[in-house]
């Protein structure tokens, strides 16, 4: 132990104890001094007690001025903020050198916390220039422990205090030596003891993501649970089982976000909710809606989470889980029917997916046309996200809801089964999948929706509109489409031929009035009569028939007659040309690719 350095410290505490009210300049000098003089001193580490005693003794004795000067002119409450923080750096000093002894008596040790607390509220501006100095004073309270002291000295409010401050200063930038620092001083508290309050503070930031700390906090909150799971576990786990039992005659506004607790708290310490999980069961056969699709809603999120094996551990729970997709709420059954798919999508090959396969596919028979439409939701959804391995049996179910008896489901239905089709042929092209019929069934369904003579969104006009603009991904090469229309064309009945048919039929005659209107026309210019004006008006009345919208047709049929571009007419003169027409198909369409699929499709010869 350096003489001379203990002397300088002397000299220096003595030095501002003499004087009645040390200027700011003469402070700042004398404090750096001391900072500097103090971080050369170590911590005696002699082997005999009586060594170490007399060093300690020796330490108290060079600090004591300086000590007794802190406490003198009130240097924990100066005004100014350079002057705290050197004094708050002395103090940090004197925890180290002193311990296991406070350095200061308990009368005046809750003005010294509070200094430093002071200190830790501005660990949240990394960019200042004293940032390294406040680090270096966390770093120096967590090694000597010496926060533990506040719980002998009665000092609860700023423990709560700090705890809050930790929480509202942690960044997702900080290192990770900061925020163990952080994580041992709230530890040495907790394993201490614990209170409910704290247990709030941990609890309100474990759920609570602000905008300026992201998930720090959060992530803090969940780091104090896992290291100090024993010594919390009988308060959050009492707390949670009061929400649950008896909600009102919980005073804490948490009671509120029991449920987010309760999976955050899953995802960081599983273990320490042995004996909770299990009573959702009861949160699933209560009588309020509210409160089983909040349980619903927990539960499908803890299934999120493939390693804890839920369904496995908690069986019964699982078991009650999917009777309620059956639950006499159809509100229940729907955010059943959510759940599952969050979970199917998460873990498709998961033995709790298959179960809630066949729960949902139920579902599409749903009394209540609500839920039903959730079904073919999530299992059109389902079948996206694993196209390879989805049963011809689950295809064939969701499908059928295109003769559903409720057109809003028919309407859902119908762009549920177009984006499955339309990623399976993405698959089909990249080599994933093969063509395969029960893939194929959905555009021949679809064109059945022609027979729909109770919903004008289903008349032939908007099925052709589906099956030229919908029914293929917009960038397919123009061969993949080929295949799948040789395809799906095998598999038709006479009543997709004949939907068909009328299709293309309505196309001809678009065609041919549209041919018809541009000869009406060249007579117009030569002769304008007031015949040719209806023969005009009855063939926009003719051609609006085969758009979904016939009246605005008609409106744009009229303007276009009107346009004085003639080249839109020399274009729509070519386009009908007959001629044209085969030659844009021989392109289009190469004869030896469909002779190679009349090989491989006898039916269409």
């Amino acid at each position: 132990m350096d003489e001379s350095t203990l002397q300088l410290i002397s000299g220096i505490g003595t030095k501002l104890t003499q004087l009645s009210r040390p200027n700011k300049d003469v402070l700042i000098k004398s404090l750096r001094q001391a900072v500097n003089a103090l971080s050369q001193i170590e911590q005696p580490s002699a082997n005999e007690a009586s060594t170490k005693a007399q060093m300690l003794g020796k330490l108290k004795a060079a600090t004591e001025p300086l000590r007794n000067s802190i406490i003198k002119h009130g240097l924990s409450n100066h005004t100014d903020k350079d002057a705290r923080l050197l004094v708050a750096i002395c103090v940090g000093e004197f925890f180290r050198i002193l311990a296991p002894q406070p350095p200061f008596a308990d009368k005046y040790l809750r003005d010294i916390f509070k200094l430093i607390l002071s200190v830790f509220v501005e660990l949240a501006d990394s960019t200042s220039a004293f940032f390294s100095r406040r680090v270096k004073i966390l770093e120096t309270v967590a090694r000597c422990k010496c926060c533990v002291i506040m719980l002998d000295i009665d000092c609860d409010d700023l423990i709560i205090e700090m705890f809050n401050i930790f929480f509202s200063v942690v960044r997702d930038h900080h290192q990770q030596s900061l925020i163990n620092d952080i994580l041992s001083i709230m530890s040495d508290i907790l394993n201490e003891e614990v209170s409910s309050q704290l247990m709030e503070v941990i609890l309100g930031n474990l759920i609570q993501e602000r905008k300026d700390t992201t998930s720090a906090a959060s992530q803090l909150a969940a780091s104090i649970i896992q290291s100090c799971a024993e010594k919390l576990q009988p308060y959050i786990c009492g707390f949670l089982k009061s929400c649950s039992l008896d909600r009102d005659s919980v005073g804490s506004e948490l009671k509120e976000s029991y449920h987010e607790i309760v999976l955050k708290i899953f995802q960081c310490a599983p273990e320490m909710l042995d004996a909770i999980i299990p009573s959702l069961t009861q949160e699933l056969m209560t009588d309020q809606v509210d409160a089983r699709i909040k349980a619903v809603n927990l539960i499908g999120k803890l299934l999120l989470c493939p390693e804890y094996r839920v369904a496995q551990r908690y069986h019964a729970l699982f078991v009650e889980f999917l009777k309620r997709f059956a639950d006499k709420s159809s509100e229940v059954r729907v955010a059943a029917l959510q759940c599952a798919k969050a979970c199917c999508l998460a873990n498709p090959l998961g033995i709790e997916s298959l179960e809630l396969h066949t729960s949902v596919k139920d579902r599409l028979l749903d009394f209540d046309d609500k839920v039903r439409m959730q079904a073919v939701i999530v299992a059109c959804d389902i079948a996206r996200s694993n196209l390879k391995y989805t049963s011809p049996e689950f295809i064939s179910e969701f499908t059928e809801r295109l003769r559903d008896k409720k057109i809003s489901v028919r309407k859902k239905a119908l762009q549920k089964v177009m984006e499955v089709y339309r990623d399976y042929c993405d698959k089909c092209a990249e080599g994933h999948i093969t063509i395969c019929d029960h893939f194929e069934q959905i555009p021949c369904k679809v064109l059945m929706l022609c027979y729909d003579k109770d919903c004008k969104e289903f008349r032939s006009q908007n099925i052709e509109l589906v099956i030229a603009e919908e029914l293929f991904p917009v960038l397919l090469p123009v061969e993949e489409r080929t295949r799948h229309w040789i395809h799906l064309f095998s598999l038709f009945s006479p009543s997709h031929v004949k939907a068909l048919t009328a299709i293309l039929s309505q196309k001809r005659r678009l065609q041919t009035e549209m041919r018809n209107f541009l000869a009406l026309r060249r007579k117009e210019k030569e002769i304008s009569s007031e015949d040719i004006q209806k023969k005009l008006k009855s063939s926009f009345v003719k051609m609006s028939a085969s758009f979904p919208v016939p009246s605005k047709a008609e409106e744009c049929f009229d303007k276009l007659n009107h346009t004085k571009d003639n080249k839109i007419f020399s274009s729509l003169n070519v386009l009908l040309d007959d001629a044209t027409l085969e030659s844009a198909l021989e392109k289009r369409y190469p004869i030896p690719v469909l002779r190679s699929y009349h090989t491989a499709y006898p039916k269409l010869n």
